[in-house]
């Protein structure tokens, strides 16, 4: 019992620190930060694609004053967004982005102008789309 809970004492520990430092990371960048989409997995599936295999081409620009924009080239054809991005208050594994342009880039569950991204650590943010159909989406920090 006692090692449960270190473990769960370790877990929370890294799982905290990791958003931590990607708020810290963004609030003090000297300019935007690029999040490359690297893996997609397909839905209900172990299937994973990279690079120019995937479906599509994105990545997300996530600004020091709490903006996105979000890109995606598909078919030759190139799709821009944009909104606001905070870190969930009460589970701060998770960024909560609000659209204000381009809602045909949404990558979620959730049915309304809000998308979620999970923090897996401080160069890691994977999509959340996964848990109601969608493909499962990594994006590596690239700049």
């Amino acid at each position: 019992m006692k090692t449960i809970t270190i473990l769960t004492l370790v877990l929370a520990t890294a799982v905290f620190s990791c958003s931590d430092k990607f708020v810290e990371n963004e609030k003090q960048a000297e300019g935007p930060k690029k999040w490359q989409l690297v893996k997609m997995i397909a839905s209900w599936s172990v299937k994973e694609t990279t690079g120019s295999d995937m479906s599509w081409q994105e990545h997300y620009i996530f600004n020091p004053d709490g903006t996105f924009n979000k890109s995606r080239t598909q078919d030759g054809q190139v799709k821009e967004a944009s909104g606001t991005y905070v870190i969930d208050a009460t589970d701060k594994t998770i960024l909560l982005l609000t659209y204000k342009t381009g809602f045909d880039l949404l990558a979620s569950c959730m049915g309304n102008q809000s998308e979620q991204l999970r923090i897996e650590s401080p160069d890691l943010i994977v999509g959340t789309w996964r848990m109601c159909d969608g493909p499962g989406l990594e994006y590596k920090l690239v700049k």
